[in-house]
């Protein structure tokens, strides 16, 4: 939470993952052209994290990111990054959104892939 409230200016992105037991974010630059209402991960840092992952034999959790207003629920754009063919792009990782108002976090969601789309539960609200 502290790095979406650290950056109420723009949405932050990356990664969560599980290594040894234990979780770590390991944050990816966003690279949208219009950050304030979008995000994508830097295709380099993405791919070094991933091949990170490997060598680490890490496990990849999430994809999260932030929105700046509006709640925690997969925007279309976000669906359209998060899908190729109708399918996840990184398989079995889900999507965690923190929705902001006003530069502080009062709402985590996570969305799982249940097959045929994304199913959210709500994680933690204020």
């Amino acid at each position: 939470m502290g790095l979406a409230e650290g950056s109420p200016g723009e949405e932050v992105c990356g990664l969560l993952v599980r290594a040894g037991g234990v979780m770590d974010c390991w944050p990816v630059r966003n690279v949208a052209a219009a950050p304030t209402t979008a995000f994508e991960l830097a295709p380099l840092e993405l791919l070094a994290a991933l091949r990170r992952l490997d060598l680490e034999g890490a496990e990849l959790v999430a994809v999260y990111h932030s929105h700046l207003a509006g709640g925690a629920e997969l925007s279309p754009r976000d669906l359209a990054g998060a899908l190729v063919d109708g399918a996840p792009v990184l398989p079995g990782a889900a999507q965690l959104v923190l929705g902001l108002e006003g530069g502080r976090v009062t709402q985590v969601r996570v969305h799982r892939w249940t097959g045929s789309g994304f199913g959210s539960i709500e994680a933690w609200s204020r």
